[in-house]
């Protein structure tokens, strides 16, 4: 069998509109001939932040706790959100966590952009790094949102990956780019 190559696209059709994405079915063909209808997800992009607070008890983190309706459970996670139609993704986060937490930061780094699930879904996920976190202002919660700011020391937050607390696989790569960015995985 030879390498894999591009899949050439045909027709397209939104099968599906879910409010916060859609389902598409596409036609395609392989360089080998073999085809296919697929269906995708398409979602806007999303971005999350590991927002950081330095201060007497060490380097702790800003999470928040909110109920997911896929799992049917709390999460323990980073601020984030989705990134609006013709956003910048830094400017998206900075936007989340000040709503989600009341929370504002110094510096946004990027710490790097992934495929949530590049066999089925369209967007991309971008995290950063908020550095110098400060509390400005309360939180500004969307209609469906209920959020419990936290702050949890570093070294905790990476202990608890996989947990039942944080079992959220882009918070979990989140916390890798970080640690890369750290120099905690070398």
């Amino acid at each position: 069998m030879g390498k894999p190559g591009s899949w050439a696209s045909g027709e397209r059709k939104r099968i599906a509109d879910c409010r916060i994405f859609g389902v598409s079915s596409v036609e395609r063909s392989s360089p080998s001939g073999t085809g296919g209808t697929f269906y995708l997800i398409d979602a806007p992009d999303w971005a999350g932040v590991i927002p950081v607070v330095d201060g007497p008890l060490g380097r702790q983190f800003v999470m928040i706790r909110q109920y997911r309706h896929g799992t049917d459970h709390l999460s323990l996670e980073f601020p984030g959100g989705i990134v609006d139609a013709g956003e910048d993704p830094a400017a998206a986060v900075s936007r989340e966590l000040l709503e989600e937490t009341g929370y504002s930061a110094d510096m946004i780094v990027p710490l790097g952009v992934l495929s949530p699930n590049p066999a089925m879904m369209t967007n991309r996920f971008h995290a950063y790094i908020a550095e110098g976190c400060t509390l400005t202002d309360p939180q500004v919660l969307d209609e469906h949102e209920e959020i419990e700011v936290v702050l949890v020391p570093e070294r905790d937050a990476i202990d608890m990956i996989g947990g039942e607390d944080m079992g959220h696989a882009l918070m979990t790569a989140a916390l890798f780019f970080y640690a890369r960015y750290r120099g905690i995985c070398r």
